[in-house]
């Protein structure tokens, strides 16, 4: 089994923020990511269902109103 790993700068691509939005989500942990030594890094598929999840849950919040 393998995994997809990816760092800051691929992850800010792949969600198409910048440097700092995702490193306010980083600092609020509103985003899964974990640290190897000093260095944050990023699992793809835990990523994907975040987004997933976040989905799901705007969709909620939208049929309240």
């Amino acid at each position: 089994m393998s995994k997809e790993i990816c760092g800051i700068k691929e992850m800010k691509e792949y969600l198409k923020i910048s440097d700092s939005g995702l490193r306010v989500l980083i600092r609020k942990k509103e985003i899964p990511y974990f640290r190897i030594g000093n260095r944050i890094k990023f699992d793809i598929q835990e990523i994907n269902k975040w987004i997933e999840e976040s989905k799901k849950i705007e969709m909620e919040s939208d049929c309240l109103f």
